[in-house]
């Protein structure tokens, strides 16, 4: 029978993770902005261009936790539909459920690989820039990687 407590945990952990994320960047690019010269030159240009990426990348991560939080939903009606009379209705419920939590654990993965990709591939076009010095700001704001569970739904005890 599947009990959910797994499939919770693993999600609970995932939204913190991702939670601090949207917090370090969030930190990150308001830092930056404050640090901001108002200037054309190449430095304040940078920064710029930092904060703009920090502030995307953040919305991103904002949507894969909704994503994420819409899996814990389904995670929970699955725990209550474990708690049910057996059934092929309540059958047909839970398998239609995990697969909606699964969709969503996926759309979460499928969002964060691309906000990192993002992230990174700017990290590089800033990072070779001739004039850019190399700050270590810049080295702190990449988010960290988030793995999800890959099944985490089918767990049973």
């Amino acid at each position: 029978m599947y009990s959910g407590s797994d499939s919770l945990d693993d999600l609970d952990d995932r939204v913190r993770d991702i939670a601090g994320l949207i917090t370090h960047l969030a930190t990150a690019a308001a830092f930056a902005d404050r640090t901001l010269r108002r200037g054309r030159d190449p430095e304040a240009e940078i920064t710029r261009l930092m904060v703009t990426q920090l502030t995307h990348t953040t919305g991103a991560l904002g949507h894969a936790l909704a994503d994420l939080g819409a899996a814990v939903a389904h995670a929970g009606v699955l725990h209550q539909l474990a708690a049910s009379p057996r059934s092929a209705q309540r059958t047909t419920s839970m398998e239609a459920t995990r697969a909606q939590l699964h969709a969503r654990i996926d759309s979460t993965r499928g969002r964060l690989n691309k906000a990192g990709a993002r992230l990174h591939q700017a990290a590089d076009r800033l990072t070779a820039t001739p004039t850019t010095p190399r700050s270590p700001r810049a080295s702190t704001t990449a988010p960290m990687p988030v793995s999800l569970p890959r099944s985490a739904a089918s767990r049973t005890r």
